[in-house]
């Protein structure tokens, strides 16, 4: 017990200094781009040294991917319970119950993440993000997918929305958030029927 108390202290600590540098990496995104930015950018905008940074991560694509696996852990989480909780009367948001929770973060931080799914974010964003989704997608789909192969569905609804979401953005619409995920479902739902019709 004594050894729990010692190290919750430096636990709360380390969690603060990856949330800092995780929040800078993002606004770098938004501000100048994947490609323009240094891990001495990073550390200057958290207000975080160098030897801190290399504690916790070895470069910055560690960082990234360590930020996109943590909101991936919150929204499997988020997930979990939607899914122990749905009702028969939940209609169209019946499908993939990640799609509400990412799409909510995505418009809670859209001033950062705009930089993050848009065109300044540079491919390796944009591939870890997909990949991201991707696995979401994955947890959620169906065992079988007719003819098609699992991987390849997967890969297909995730680049559906995550253009979805890109216009979304880019056309700053008033949708709703919730009002989006029943859109993604719905198509999903659709393009998924359709596949077990024909096979």
């Amino acid at each position: 017990m004594t050894k729990s108390h010692a190290n919750a202290p430096v636990d709360r600590r380390s969690l603060r200094t990856r949330t800092a540098l995780r929040d800078a990496l993002l606004e770098l995104i938004a501000d100048r781009g994947w490609d323009e930015i240094a891990v001495q950018d990073v550390c200057e905008r958290a207000n975080i040294g160098r030897s801190t940074f290399y504690l916790h991560y070895p470069n910055k694509d560690a960082l990234l991917q360590g930020g996109l696996e943590d909101l991936q852990a919150e929204l499997q989480r988020q997930t979990s319970a939607r899914s122990d909780n749905a009702s028969p009367s939940a209609g169209a948001l019946e499908g993939f119950h990640f799609a509400l929770g990412l799409i909510e973060h995505v418009y809670e931080h859209r001033k950062v993440l705009r930089g993050m799914i848009g065109r300044r974010s540079g491919h390796v964003v944009q591939q870890r993000f997909r990949e991201m989704v991707i696995r979401l997608i994955t947890d959620e789909l169906p065992v079988s997918t007719g003819n098609v192969p699992r991987g390849a569905v997967a890969r297909w609804l995730a680049g559906a929305f995550v253009e979805l979401l890109s216009w979304w953005i880019d056309q700053r619409t008033q949708l709703p958030p919730k009002e989006l995920a029943v859109l993604f479902n719905e198509l999903s739902r659709s393009a998924l029927e359709q596949r077990r019709v024909s096979s």
